[in-house]
């Protein structure tokens, strides 16, 4: 099975979003303010390379900043389309908020914040967390409402734990979407993958 997670975004705080195009990872010393960042690959197993970036965030993580209480941060997922024709990859962002009042730190690696997707009865079909290698780990401090963003694309194919190999393209129709970091998920969003030969609504 393949993915790709195409980009991690770092926010201002609620004073205005940063945007970040482009492909290597900015310094981290940098400042909050929308910045340049371009792609780093990283292999994963019998996937194409996965590719994150980060734009220019205000604080490293420290062993000094706490660990983001439960209740102290909020998941959401959101995808630019409801309906992806046939060949057509989907994408999903996700994305991390502090909503208390002190900075906490956040993990954002690619094996504590996954894009899951299931089918409508429930079923397990893909995770963007089932074909990291290494550690996976990555931590954030997030100043109290800054948050981070994490882009992923979805080949459309099915995963298992591992990623052994590669999953069968799953079939069209509608399936729900979630952030989820350990016990913390995301209120589920739907997109319908549209069958070959026809057109969209």
């Amino acid at each position: 099975m393949s993915w790709a997670v195409n980009g991690l975004l770092m926010a201002r705080s609620t004073a205005g979003p940063a945007v970040s195009s482009g492909s290597n990872r900015a310094p981290r010393h940098a400042s909050r303010q929308a910045g340049g960042a371009q792609a780093t690959p990283s292999p994963s197993a019998s996937s194409t390379p996965a590719a994150k970036h980060k734009a220019a965030r205000r604080t490293h993580a420290s062993g000094r900043t706490p660990v983001c209480a439960a209740g102290d941060v909020q998941l959401t997922v959101s995808s630019p389309q409801y309906w992806y024709q046939s060949g057509k990859t989907p994408v999903f962002t996700a994305r991390v908020v502090n909503t208390g009042s002190q900075p906490c730190r956040f993990d954002m690696g690619a094996r504590s914040l996954a894009v899951v997707i299931d089918t409508s009865s429930g079923r397990r079909v893909w995770s963007s967390a089932d074909c990291v290698t290494g550690s996976g780990s990555d931590p954030d401090v997030l100043a109290s409402g800054a948050h981070a963003a994490l882009r992923v694309t979805w080949n459309r194919r099915a995963s298992t734990s591992g990623c052994g190999a590669a999953g069968n393209l799953v079939p069209p129709g509608e399936y729900q979407v979630a952030a989820i970091a350990g016990a913390e998920h995301s209120k589920g969003v739907n997109v319908v993958l549209g069958a070959k030969g026809v057109s969209g609504p």
